[in-house]
């Protein structure tokens, strides 16, 4: 049997998190906690067995998921991280891009396209 994979939830919007919460369950996936801050990101990151993130980039706090991401990437530099925003402008898309993300998606977002993206950085971070 294949292991579980644990994914954690960035998203400042109960329903919207609520929602991928419930997609990600539905494809086989356990969801091991939503955040909603950087603090809340890096308690979960330092706890918990984590296999990927889904991060939006506006999110509660003094930090975005961007600068999230950074420190994320010093804990766990392995850590394939997968943005979902409504934010497409080329300042946050060059700052995400320096965080080596494994997807990049907007919102709304479609379920077949962040189960891909997610099967993709699952098996590039095994490679």
């Amino acid at each position: 049997m294949e292991k579980e994979i644990k994914i954690l939830i960035v998203e400042d919007e109960g329903i919207q998190a609520m929602g991928l919460e419930e997609t990600l369950e539905q494809a086989g996936y356990q969801v091991v906690g939503i955040a909603d801050s950087s603090e809340e990101v890096l308690e979960f990151v330092a706890a918990s067995p984590i296999d990927l993130i889904v991060m939006d980039i506006h999110i509660k706090g003094e930090m975005d998921g961007i600068d999230t991401a950074k420190l994320v990437r010093e804990e766990r530099p392995e850590m394939p991280i997968i943005y979902l925003t409504a934010y497409m402008d080329q300042e946050t898309i060059r700052r995400a891009a320096e965080t080596s993300p494994a997807g990049y998606i907007t919102k709304p977002y479609r379920q077949l396209q962040l189960l891909s993206n997610i099967e993709q950085a699952l098996a590039e971070n095994k490679k």
